[in-house]
């Protein structure tokens, strides 16, 4: 029989052992996970693809990682951050600190949380957020200060001093780092529709019109994050 020879470049060589490896990283992930579900672990947890939560595990890098994070009890990281912001509130009366209200799809929870928190589904929406008057202001939010050559964004002095850099900002910073590789989490100001205004300005410039706006509030949002498991 008559012998061919295929003459393979460095190039091709390179790219025939990098798909090799990824296929054995994929294998050799895909058979990890399944002796640890076996023994209890989460049978759809979030993926780590290269650094990349989310990510298609079958699309690492060859000579890449892939892991697998439990997914994180939605109800757990609710309630501990609920319990981190209580702890941050600063304490006058008390009435601030005890405010703190969980909604999902905008409707606050009552009764039994966790079993509230432990029953959402993947498109939920879910919040806590305080609706006292001067919650915004805690959070140490900018202003706008005129002077005679312009006008600048100047940070506003924290309402609270036992609160300098705000409670919901640094409660997010602490969620992310504590949960962030299984979950999503947001600040964000929102309306409550409770009839509140306040004074503000429209448009831009110095002429700009002083009118009556819609008061907001600080939250915290969480959402689930997608596995990155191949469908």
């Amino acid at each position: 029989m008559a012998t061919v020879t295929h003459n393979i470049g460095a190039a091709e060589f390179g790219k025939s052992i990098g798909q090799w490896v990824k296929t054995q990283t994929i294998a050799v992930a895909e058979r990890a996970l399944q002796q640890e579900v076996g023994r209890g672990f989460d049978n759809a947890p979030v993926v780590v693809t290269d650094g990349m939560p989310r990510r298609d595990y079958t699309q690492v890098k060859p000579f890449g990682k892939i892991e697998f994070v439990a997914n994180t009890n939605m109800a757990f990281a609710v309630l501990w951050a609920l319990t981190e912001l209580q702890k941050k509130s600063p304490v006058l009366t008390g009435r601030y600190a005890s405010s703190h209200l969980i909604l999902i799809n905008n409707v606050e929870v009552q009764g039994n949380i966790w079993a509230a928190l432990r029953s959402i589904k993947p498109t939920d929406r879910v919040q806590i957020v305080n609706p006292q008057p001067y919650a915004r202001r805690i959070e140490k939010t900018t202003a706008r200060k005129a002077t005679k050559k312009r006008h600048g964004r100047v940070a506003r002095k924290a309402l609270s001093k036992q609160a300098r850099s705000g409670v919901y900002q640094p409660v997010l910073r602490a969620l992310v780092g504590r949960f962030g590789r299984a979950m999503f989490f947001d600040f964000k100001y929102v309306n409550l529709n409770l009839g509140v205004k306040v004074w503000g300005r429209s448009g831009g410039g110095a002429g700009r019109a002083k009118i009556q706006r819609d008061q907001v509030y600080p939250s915290l949002q969480f959402f689930i994050k997608p596995t990155g498991l191949p469908n």
